[in-house]
């Protein structure tokens, strides 16, 4: 399979959440728009750590305790190598110990953005799911209005990673009509959708930690 091009997202960053269950590395990706600072080490820094800490705090806790929260990648979209990145390590776990389903088994929490919006939502697939979330293949309202509340939350939080207010929490999209865009399309995420009451197998391919 050949490369995927990179394509910028101006003023952005990209932050990867990597989590390993089982030795499998299982990742999700949050995009996020500095609205008023050029993007330099500090602000890529601060960005980190606020999103480290609403992910161990408001989503950690609903996932299994076999689930590592292993790393956190933030980068600076704006070009490639990345002018400024920060990586943290957290290493803790989730807090739920009623046993875990499978790295493949996942529920799939859709962003939609606002009216202006023209390209498909974004989406994580969030893994670690514990064996009493999930019912038949449904999982549970339980988990369902945790993550609701924790995705939410994010949308007012993203303002508060650095004194500056400049970060929000956005969707992208690097293509159009099949072919690559120049730069990726941004839109301010509004709404936070649980497309289907049944768990989802993971899209992108597992890898071993």
């Amino acid at each position: 399979m050949a490369p995927q091009p990179f394509v910028p997202a101006i003023d952005c960053a990209q932050v990867e959440i990597v989590g390993i269950q089982g030795g499998i590395v299982v990742e999700s990706r949050l995009w996020f728009l500095s609205r008023f600072l050029p993007i330099d080490a500090t602000l890529i820094e601060n960005l980190a750590i606020g999103v480290e800490d609403w992910y161990s705090s408001q989503i950690l806790p609903l996932l299994a305790v076999e689930y590592e929260f292993a790393r956190l990648d933030a980068k600076d979209w704006n070009s490639t190598p990345p002018p400024n990145q920060f990586s943290l390590a957290p290493g803790t776990f989730g807090g739920n110990n009623s046993g875990i389903h499978s790295a493949n088994v996942s529920i799939r929490v859709a962003f939609k953005g606002s009216s202006a919006q023209t390209f498909p939502n974004n989406a994580n697939f969030v893994a670690g799911i514990p064996k009493d979330a999930v019912d038949g293949n449904v999982y549970t309202s339980t988990i369902r209005d945790g993550l609701f509340d924790a995705y939410v939350n994010l949308i007012d939080l993203a303002g508060t990673f650095d004194p500056s207010n400049t970060w929000r929490w956005v969707i992208t999209s690097r293509q159009v009509d099949n072919a690559y865009r120049t730069e990726q399309a941004i839109a301010r995420t509004d709404f936070i959708l649980f497309p289907s009451p049944y768990v989802s197998p993971r899209r992108k391919r597992l890898t071993s930690s």
